[in-house]
């Protein structure tokens, strides 16, 4: 089977070569008869001998420009700039050899420049007229038709959406025609690419539409971002025109990303993700600096079957570690994580531990048995409310765990411990913020104390699509007809996605942890700006194709307990300590004594034992003074006429 193909080639690039060099003789017959005559050529003398030379100068110059390995089906300027070499070399060598051999005897200087440009004229239309054929192989009937084709808008005017009609043409694509372009400048309108005119402004897609019988075919169908590096606003605009306009809207894969063309077409669009809308310039990962710290390393992750834990185990596999250790209360959790990586990864070696972090005991016989290098506690209570309604189950599990497994890595002789924080932990009004600040300070401690472990705390927000997050719970209230619950019109979260949020991790870590680095450091990662939770789930209703106040209400039901408007990434106490890496800030916090903050822990250990709330939040509040356990404002929502909390969505 390769033998046949390879013989096809060939055959195909002689085919080619000899189609070349007959072009070329025919162009300077052509060039000559012109010159002469065509009742005097033949008595030319020598004509015959210098045609057959040519083309064997022809021959010479097309094989060293490499003509005959490009394809015809993609001839472009590239093979024109070849054309136009192959042909200028063989005039000028062909001219020289016959002025050194006979003096240019019987060869015209204008038979050689006409003979020039009838060359490149038959060298480059032969292909122009090949690559049309196969780019339009529907006009001549040869193309199979598709009863049904997505009409299509394509968005920007720009080299990727040239670049995409042509693709779509050469393709044969029959799932899309492309009908027009949009683009944001004005006075782009009119112009055209491959045929396809710019027919619009975004601000100009409702008028578009309503008189879009303009165009030939005006049932258009979708709207296809072509450009991967538009930004979230932008992005944003564009769904809001397709919504009103009642279109579909998405966009190509970037072809840079491995993880969005596994098995797919890159020429069918996906449809725009929620993360799209939200997007920040990417950040770019220093991969060597990560595979340092975890490559032929024996790693521990806890909390590994959850979000980012379980993000952690695949990223970090994918590094080459020696062994992963996987630390899970969930046995459900800890099998599904267990089971994707054996399948991804069936040469690495992994031990999975069903384990709670409270579990001293426990814990401390799990680091002594498997002995990990690199140890990534994930492990934590994360609702909000849930943790503010059981304070002590929150303090035993946030930094009574936290402390357990920080121990632990310290006797088991770990290189590195870091502890995934939140930015709730700064300036806390929740139970789970002061708990995570009060890990935050106990881990900061044991760095300061200059032991072989390094202590690291990697703080960030949200994560979109994060279990118990906001973003489920907005689809399934979408799912069943709303209303969509917010529980104030001007709360803001800081957003990330599971993987960003676990790249930005590995890559601070792995930077913040140097040896050359100051100790007692908390790493914040870079969230961009903080996004309102109306606009999300303004954008979350837009994007399943319904219009927001209209198909889908949202109420507002009021802040709950420990929840705050706004959060932060650092409080008016903390300061940036180094200059920013990319992706992250260095910040000095106040540091606690370890042996001051140890009693403390100890006392507030007794009180969680003793059940007793009252003085857990006490000794809570000792550890971490900027906790203002203080009761949300409630605002009471305007009733519309149906009884329901009205939605004004400010934008």
């Amino acid at each position: 089977m390769r033998i046949g193909a390879n013989l096809r080639v060939r055959l195909l690039r002689a085919a080619a070569m000899a189609h070349d060099v007959a072009a070329s003789v025919a162009a300077f017959w052509a060039g000559n008869t012109i010159f002469f005559g065509s009742s005097r050529i033949w008595a030319v003398p020598g004509i015959v001998d210098k045609t057959l030379a040519f083309g064997l100068v022809s021959l010479l110059c097309i094989y060293l420009a490499r003509l005959n390995r490009g394809s015809w089906r993609y001839a472009s300027v590239p093979d024109l700039l070849a054309i136009v070499k192959a042909a200028t070399f063989a005039v000028v060598i062909f001219t020289i050899g016959n002025f050194m051999l006979s003096r240019a005897e019987n060869i015209s200087r204008i038979a050689m420049v006409v003979t020039w440009v009838f060359m490149i004229f038959g060298l480059g239309f032969t292909r122009l007229v090949f690559r049309a054929i196969r780019d339009n192989t529907r006009l001549l009937g040869l193309r199979p038709h598709s009863s049904w084709r997505k009409r299509v808008l394509l968005y920007p005017y720009s080299d990727t959406t040239e670049a995409y009609i042509r693709a779509v043409r050469r393709m044969q694509t029959p799932e899309i025609r492309v009908v027009g372009i949009v683009d944001p400048r004005f006075n782009y309108k009119g112009r055209e690419i491959q045929g396809r005119p710019v027919v619009c402004t975004i601000g100009e897609m409702r008028e578009f539409f309503n008189h879009r019988k303009r165009i030939k075919d005006h049932r258009i169908d979708e709207l296809i971002v072509t450009d991967p590096a538009i930004s979230g606003a932008e992005m944003t605009r564009l769904l809001e025109a397709c919504n009103e306009v009642g279109i579909g809207i998405a966009r190509l894969p970037n072809l840079l990303n491995p993880e969005e063309n596994q098995g797919s077409n890159p020429l069918l669009p996906k449809p725009i993700r929620l993360d799209d809308l939200l997007g920040r310039p990417e950040i770019h990962i220093d991969t060597a600096k990560i595979a340092a710290m975890i490559n032929d390393k024996s790693v521990l992750i806890s909390g590994a079957g959850g979000s980012i834990g379980s993000e952690l185990c695949r990223q970090i596999a994918s590094f080459g570690p020696r062994r992963l250790i996987l630390l899970e209360l969930s046995e459900f959790n800890l099998y599904k994580i267990d089971y994707e990586l054996r399948e991804a990864f069936p040469e690495l070696e992994i031990e999975s531990h069903l384990a709670d972090v409270r579990d001293r005991k426990r814990i401390s016989l799990l680091f002594e048995t498997t002995q990990p290098e690199v140890v990534f506690h994930a492990a934590a209570l994360k609702h909000v409310p849930l943790v503010q309604a059981n304070p002590v189950e929150a303090v035993k599990t946030n930094l009574l765990g936290t402390v357990n497994m920080a121990e632990a890595s310290l006797s088991a002789g770990a290189r590195v411990f870091i502890q995934i924080s939140t930015d709730k932990a700064v300036n806390p009004t929740s139970v789970m913020g002061a708990t995570k600040r009060a890990a935050e300070a106990y881990c900061q401690s044991l760095d300061m104390a200059g032991s072989k472990t390094r202590f690291g705390t990697v703080r960030f927000g949200n994560v979109l699509g994060s279990s118990g997050s906001v973003v489920p719970r907005f689809g399934e209230q979408i799912a069943r007809g709303g209303p969509i619950t917010v529980t104030h019109p001007d709360i803001t979260r800081y957003f990330m996605t599971i993987p960003e949020a676990v790249r930005l991790v590995l890559q601070a870590s792995s930077l913040g942890l140097r040896v050359d680095a100051d100790r007692g450091q908390i790493l914040v990662l870079d969230m961009g700006n903080p996004v309102k939770i109306v606009d999300l789930a303004r954008r979350m209703v837009q994007l399943a194709g319904f219009k927001p106040d209209i198909d889908i209400r949202i109420k507002f039901t009021g802040l709950r307990p420990g929840e705050k408007l706004y959060e932060e990434l650092m409080s008016e106490e903390e300061h940036v300590a180094q200059k920013r890496d990319e992706g992250f800030i260095h910040v000095s916090a106040r540091v606690i004594d370890r042996s001051l903050l140890s009693r403390s822990i100890a006392e507030i250990a007794k009180a969680c034992e003793a059940e007793d709330v009252e003085q857990t939040i006490k000794l809570l509040r000792h550890i971490v003074p900027s906790f203002n356990p203080r009761p949300p404002v409630q605002e009471k929502p305007h009733a519309d006429p149906e009884g329901d909390a009205a939605v004004r969505l400010v934008d």
